[in-house]
Formats: structure tokens, sequence, C-alpha cells
């Protein structure tokens, strides 16, 4: 067993050496050399593919020395570094909890393939995006995470207390959650460095977006339109007691009124699955409406904002569009939703960017999957 025990040091020391060649601490002129020539890049991927190979040894190995331990091993490399499957199953168990209860018993092995593939592709793209950040020296302070948890109770009007209570109540510890508020907030960072400086949205792109979207005579029979919710714990949202939900609701809406973005503050706070969307829930005739929305919409006129009504899903209020009826159309003046079109287009424009910029640091790395 001790022998064993020695194999395992030996091969996480090889490992070691080897992530240290990779991170390029070799002699400075034998680097640049290399670097001009396809041998760097061969000699790069043959210490990242031994790296691994000791690392997969290292669980082998490890797991003989100590029987009865399960063994781990490496399922994808990137550049240096590596993702293993522990690592994998850990992020993967919430997709798989939700296809064992929703899946056909005869389609839940595939379709827990298909996730963990998916998944693992996510991870991937994950550590891409830490190692540009460190690649660019972005990094994320203390202060900066104690600052957006202050301003998530402040939103929400919750006390310390009540954010703890509402993360044990989804299993999930305040470390953890912190971690996780690091990396949305490392991505943000990277993105707004590397992408959203970059994207431009001009009148003329807002002008000719109302044209085709607000103005022509095609449009659906209907009222197109715009929607928030705030909830409570009983139904699924994030304030602690109907009380807060109603405050939230309230205040969200007076900010809209001031001439905040809809879109931006639905996608930002609303409790809904249409949050994902801005809160654009497209266009519904009067008969396909639920009677609660058909109430608060149905004295608007195009561009303006509803009361607030509470509902089964908790608090919620609308913005109306348009509506067409009879082949008449109204819309709302473009001013009204001029900043909806702006961060329509705004998405649009940087969703593109992004999977585009993902592709090159895919192009650009070595990866490799060894599911």
């Amino acid at each position: 067993m001790m022998n064993g025990f020695v194999e395992c040091c030996l091969i996480i020391c090889s490992a070691s050496n080897i992530r240290m060649l990779l991170s390029n601490k070799m002699n400075s002129h034998t680097h640049h050399m290399l670097k001009k020539t396809m041998l760097y890049r061969i000699f790069r991927r043959a210490f990242i593919r031994t790296a691994a190979i000791c690392l997969i040894a290292n669980s082998l190995l490890c797991s003989a020395a100590f029987a009865g331990e399960i063994v781990d091993r490496v399922v994808a490399v990137i550049n240096e570094d590596v993702i293993t499957l522990s690592e994998l199953e850990a992020e993967a168990m919430p997709a798989y909890e939700k296809i064992r209860q929703e899946a056909p018993s005869s389609q839940v092995d595939e379709a827990m393939k298909n996730a963990q593939r998916d998944i693992l592709r996510g991870m991937i793209d994950h550590k891409l995006l830490i190692q540009r950040a460190a690649k660019r020296n972005i990094e994320v302070s203390s202060a900066e995470i104690e600052g957006a948890i202050n301003r998530i109770l402040e939103q929400n009007s919750i006390t310390v207390e009540q954010f703890r209570q509402q993360l044990a109540s989804m299993g999930l510890a305040e470390e953890k959650y912190r971690e996780s508020l690091r990396d949305q907030i490392l991505r943000s960072k990277l993105i707004g460095y590397e992408i959203r400086s970059k994207v431009v949205i001009t009148n003329e792109q807002i002008d000719a977006y109302y044209r085709d979207h607000y103005s022509k005579n095609n449009n659906p029979e209907g009222y197109h339109i715009l929607q928030f919710g705030s909830g409570w714990n009983d139904n699924g949202g994030r304030s602690a007691s109907r009380e807060e939900a109603q405050k939230r609701a309230e205040q969200l809406r007076e900010m809209v009124r001031a001439g905040e973005n809809f879109k931006d503050i639905a996608k930002n706070h609303s409790d809904l699955p249409s949050a994902v969307d801005g809160g654009d829930i497209g266009t519904f005739t009067k008969a396909e409406l639920a009677d609660y929305m058909w109430l608060a919409i149905r004295d608007l006129r195009p561009g303006e904002v509803s009361n607030i009504i509470e509902t089964p899903s908790g608090f919620q209020f609308f913005r109306l569009l348009s509506s067409s009826s009879d082949g008449v159309i109204t819309q709302a003046p473009l001013e009204n939703v001029r900043e909806e079109i702006r961060a329509t287009l705004y998405d649009q424009e940087l969703k593109r960017k992004f999977e585009l910029w993902v592709k090159e640091l895919r192009e650009n790395s070595y990866i490799e999957e060894l599911l």
C-alpha cells in the first residue's frame, strides 16, 4: 500500500512539472524560437496530452493503493487546465435529477448522455473565459462581491439573514454562491472588455426595426405585451413574503414609469419564465389572454404601463406595445419604445459577437474531450 502511495506522489509531481512547462517557464529565447514554428504547437500538444495521461494514471494508481475509493478521471483538457469526471458530475447533477423526473424511462439514458455532453462543452467554454480573463489580468475583488450581494439585498428588499435562509432552502452553501457570483462578475467584466464596448446600435437601426416590427400592416391580430412578475417563496419567487413581493413590484413599476428600460428590468428582476426574453411574451388575441391579463391591459394605449395586479404566480404589471383589431393597427409611438428596441437590437448583436468570439477562442486553443 505504501508503494502505491509513493507512486501516486511521484505521478503528481510529474504532472506538476509538466504544468510548469506548459506555463511557458522555460528559456525565453528557446520559447521565442519554438513559437515561430509548427514545432511549438506539436510540443505544446504533446505535453498537454502527457499531463492528461499522468492525471488519469494518478487516479487509477491511487484507486489501487486505496481500495474502495471511487476512480476519478480526466474528461477534458483545455490548454493547461483539465476537467475531471467528478467535477462534471457535480455540475450535471441538477440536470440529471430533472431528466429522471420528467423524461420517459426509455429515454432517460440517452437524455442524460446528451445533457452530460452539453454541460461539458459549457464547462469547457467557461474554462476558456477564465483563462482569457487571467491573460487580461482581469480580477474580481472581495469588495466587488460584497457590493453585488448588497445590491441583491436592496433590490429584493431582504435582510442578510433572509438571504441566507433562501440559499439554505435551495440547498446552496453561501460560499458556493459567492464563488458563482465571482464567476458571473468576472465573465461580465471580460465580455465588457472584449465585446460589449464594441457593440453600437445606431438610430437608423432602431428606426428600421420600428418600421419592420411596429408599423407594418400585416401584424398579427391581437395585443403585443411585455410582462413583469414578482413572487415570493411559496410560489417560486425570490421575495421572502407576499408583502415584500408587492413592494418589489411597486418599486420596479415606478422605475419603468420613470423611464427605465422595461426589458432590462424584466430580464434582471422578474420571477417569471418570460424574464429570459425581457418580459416579451409576444402577441395574443383577447380570447387567448387570461382574464386578469385582459382586465389589466384593455384600457391601455400602446406604450403605457398597467397597474399592478395580483395573480396566482404573484404580482404582475404589463406594457402594451401594440394592438391590432379588425385590420386597424395601433402601435406605441417610437419614442415610447425606443429604449426597448435598442435593448433588443443590442442583445441580438451581443449574442452574435459573443458566439463568434467563443468560436475563435476554441479554434485558437488546445481542447480534447475524453468522455
